[in-house]
């Protein structure tokens, strides 16, 4: 099952993807790069074998490839118009426009713990969480107010759990303490 998130403004948002940024270096430069086949060694020593061994991936082009140096350069945001079916979802916001939003290469959960033992994940979450307020804080004015929701696919109609509710101002939120969107969490984040 998979786990949606919604965004309600007061204005319109821009769709696509914001945040990730793509390396300088080409699918060629780096499948044939030392670094590369290092750390292709590298699996093979965990037990883990390559894809590229197991699949011919010659075909592969490098216009047909996104690449990026880092967990975190593929991260950012993706923000998608609701289509017909996703009309439920309306009914937990009061602002005009809808949409879904989803991270791309990490999530909306930042959790210190993974700080020391995921870096990566943990870099590419907190990265996703600062687009999607950067998002807020571009198309945002003062005393503006946002919605945030999360629910499983196809429970976009039952009932939030209220107990979750949560208010709070973009100014006051540290990121680095912790944060996570809950499923049927309903948020109002207020611009000050």
């Amino acid at each position: 099952m998979s786990r949606f998130h919604y965004i309600g403004s007061a204005t319109e948002l821009p769709l696509g993807e914001r945040g990730s940024v793509l390396s300088a270096k080409t699918y060629n430069e780096v499948k044939n790069s030392p670094e590369y086949n290092k750390q292709r060694e590298v699996l093979r020593l965990q037990g883990i074998i390559p894809l590229d061994d197991i699949a011919d991936l010659s075909h592969l082009r490098d216009e047909d490839c996104l690449v990026y140096d880092s967990e975190e350069d593929a991260a950012g945001i993706f923000i998608e118009e609701l289509g017909y079916w996703n009309n439920e979802i309306r009914k937990h916001f009061w602002s005009p426009y809808v949409y879904r939003i989803s991270p791309n290469w990490g999530g909306f959960s930042v959790s210190p713990k993974l700080k020391d033992t995921l870096p990566g994940s943990y870099n590419a979450s907190l990265k996703c969480c600062r687009e999607l307020f950067k998002l807020m804080t571009d198309y945002g004015v003062s005393g503006a107010e946002f919605e945030l929701y999360t629910c499983w696919a196809e429970e976009e109609g039952l009932p939030r759990n209220k107990k979750y509710d949560r208010i709070f101002d973009l100014a006051s939120l540290s990121l680095e303490d912790g944060f996570e969107l809950r499923e049927k969490e309903y948020i109002v984040v207020k611009m000050i």
